[in-house]
């Protein structure tokens, strides 16, 4: 009797404690985890390339392994290249069998040189994937990191 007891007191402990901090699936600021809904009224529609990106999403924890892409600049830290985009930044609506295409030259700075590129913002439906290319450069896949709260 005392057994069921204590069982019955420790499952009620248990259900009553929250999930542990960090756990995707219940982290409402979390693409896998956010209502669609929310997750998109976050993201603004003339500029879906913008946020924190990286090459996996677990690498969305290494501060040193994100590109920060904002409406007219970006910051690559893997690759220390920093840009600002050019006045006008050109799209090319996707026709439903490819993804819409962001597109601007920029100056950019890497390795302590200065340069002019071109960049090209391919933002999937999702809005959760992105590939990007720099110049004629192959193109680099990217996920949407979670918004930090």
């Amino acid at each position: 009797m005392r057994k069921a007891l204590a069982c019955v007191a420790l499952l009620g402990l248990l259900a009553g404690c929250d999930p542990p901090p960090g756990d995707p699936a219940e982290d409402a600021s979390s693409p896998a985890g956010a209502d669609p809904n929310t997750f998109r009224a976050a993201i603004d529609p003339q500029r879906p390339y913008a946020g924190e990106w990286a090459a996996a999403s677990s690498h969305c924890r290494d501060e040193d392994k994100i590109w920060t892409i904002e409406a007219r600049r970006m910051a690559i830290v893997p690759d220390m290249r920093f840009c600002v985009f050019e006045k006008d930044i050109f799209v090319s609506d996707g026709d439903g069998k490819a993804p819409a295409t962001w597109s601007t030259g920029a100056k950019c700075l890497a390795e302590g040189r200065e340069s002019h590129d071109f960049l090209f913002f391919r933002v999937d439906d999702n809005l959760r994937e992105m590939r990007v290319t720099i110049n004629d450069k192959a193109s680099v896949e990217l996920v949407r990191c979670p918004i930090k709260s």
